[in-house]
Order: C-alpha cells, then structure tokens, then sequence
C-alpha cells in the first residue's frame, strides 16, 4: 500500500468511527442502529485484504470502544467483523466482474455485521433480554440495516472503486 493510501485509510478509521458514535447510534431501531464502521470495514477487506481489514477493525475497535466506554467488547467485536469480512477479499489479479465483486461486498457486510453485533450483543445487555432474541433478532436487525445502508452507500459512492 501506498503512503497515501494509507493515510486515507486511517482517515477513513476515524471518520467512520465517529460517524457511528457520535451520528448513526442516534438513529435506533429496536435498540439497534445501521453500521458505517462494518460497511467501512467490508469495503477494505473485500478490496485489500483479511490483514488489513483485522488490523483496521482493531483499531476502529479501539476508537469507538473509546467513545462509547465499552472498549474490549468494541475491539473484539471489530476485530471479529474484520477477520470475518477478509474472507470475502477479492484479490486483484483476479477477473471478477463488478456484480461479483458487489455481491462479495454485500456477503462480507451481512457475515460481519452479524457476528460482530452477535458478541456486542451477548456482552452488553442493558435491557435484560434473552441472549437468544438479542443474538438472533438484534443481530439479524443489525445486518439488515446495514445492508440496507451499504445499498445506498454502494449506490451513491462506492460503484466505481468496486468496478475497478
């Protein structure tokens, strides 16, 4: 990676942590809320890779276990999302059309959310509901929201990185 892609990406870090903590964890539903950080997180591991994207989700982990006081549960459930969405990368080398590349990115969205709201949700229970309806239900909420996001995002931002 290039000096100044790295940059970006680390730009990018931070911004999408503070988006999430400080925008989008306003905008409940059922307790849960659409994930920029995962989508960022799903776009990286698709386009450079499983390292990345692990060590990336560990350091938005980081962040935004920072900001919202709960920073080991942050950092695994990131790190989690990341190493989960890497196996969705598509190497670059590769002939994969853009609606491969699209469907990976949607796939790697839904695996990672999924999981990494599964063991948020199965370590902070301010609720006190069932771990199986927080797990299930919420997790399932969760990746629905952002896929639902990711769509729009795709839509407006990211259907030319991913078609190169």
């Amino acid at each position: 990676m290039s000096k100044a892609f790295s940059l970006s990406l680390i730009l990018l870090c931070i911004a999408s942590a503070l988006v999430q903590e400080f925008g989008l964890n306003r905008l409940t539903f059922f307790t849960v809320s659409p994930d920029v950080v995962t989508i960022f997180l799903a776009f990286l591991a698709v386009t450079a890779g499983q390292r990345s994207s692990v060590s990336f989700g560990f350091a938005t982990g980081i962040l935004t276990g920072i900001l919202s006081g709960n920073m080991g549960l942050n950092m695994l459930a990131r790190t989690l999302e990341g190493f989960i969405a890497g196996y969705f990368h598509i190497p670059e080398d590769s002939h994969a059309t853009a609606k491969q590349k699209t469907r990976r990115f949607y796939s790697a969205i839904v695996f990672a959310g999924f999981c990494g709201n599964a063991v948020i949700a199965t370590g902070y229970n301010p609720l006190g509901l069932l771990p199986a309806y927080r797990i299930f239900v919420l997790g399932f909420l969760e990746a629905l929201f952002t896929f639902t996001l990711a769509i729009i995002l795709h839509w407006f931002f990211l259907k030319k990185s991913l078609a190169d």
